[in-house]
């Protein structure tokens, strides 16, 4: 169902509400995150940092993808990933950083993007946990190169089941609509 008109006029009124030209949606938040990891270019012996307490929807699809993840801790108040555990756990193979805002804490995006400049790193948001949320007058999902979440049921933003990706990088928006949604490519008609 992802090409038809409700996705699609559901796509273009997220995009414009979180103020970013792509939008994809998917059937679960796994699936989205996965886009996003796939749009960010990480593949096999690649590496990506996430915090050690988590849902597994947040990084079990690294293993897919070929790579490793890293665990760095996590600040014990706000539950989202400790900024000062991140620099020394970076290698010549870490791609991506996964900040989950979790329990509607929002990650401390500042310095993670910080890190994530220096090293030249993706990086992804998962915001599963708080739609809507706000870090220094951003929307959560807007900060990071990426930003993917869950809708399904038990969530703040509820519509069922499914998944949205959400990014102005039109490489990843690019990868993530050849990984998961081969028919929008243009090279498969729907026969």
């Amino acid at each position: 169902m992802s090409g038809t008109d409700v996705t699609l006029q559901f796509e273009r009124e997220l995009g414009e509400w979180f103020g970013l030209q792509y939008v994809l949606c998917h059937n679960t938040g796994t699936a989205a995150i996965q886009a996003a990891m796939y749009g960010c270019g990480i593949g096999v012996g690649d590496e990506v940092i996430c915090q050690s307490l988590t849902y597994w929807g947040s990084v079990l699809q690294v293993f897919s993808l070929g790579a490793t993840v890293v665990f760095a801790e996590m600040n014990p108040e706000t539950l989202t990933i400790d900024p000062t555990d991140i620099e020394h756990r970076i290698t010549s193979r870490t791609r991506a950083i996964v900040a989950v805002h979790l329990s509607s804490y929002p990650s401390e995006m500042a310095p993670i993007m910080e890190i994530a400049t220096k090293h030249d790193l993706k990086v992804i948001e998962d915001v599963s946990h708080a739609h809507g949320g706000f870090y220094k007058g951003r929307l959560l999902g807007t900060i990071g190169d990426v930003g993917a979440m869950s809708v399904m049921s038990e969530k703040g933003f509820a519509i069922g089941e499914g998944g949205i990706l959400i990014t102005c990088n039109r490489t990843i928006h690019e990868r993530a609509v050849a990984f998961g949604h081969y028919e929008r490519t243009g090279g498969f008609g729907s026969r």
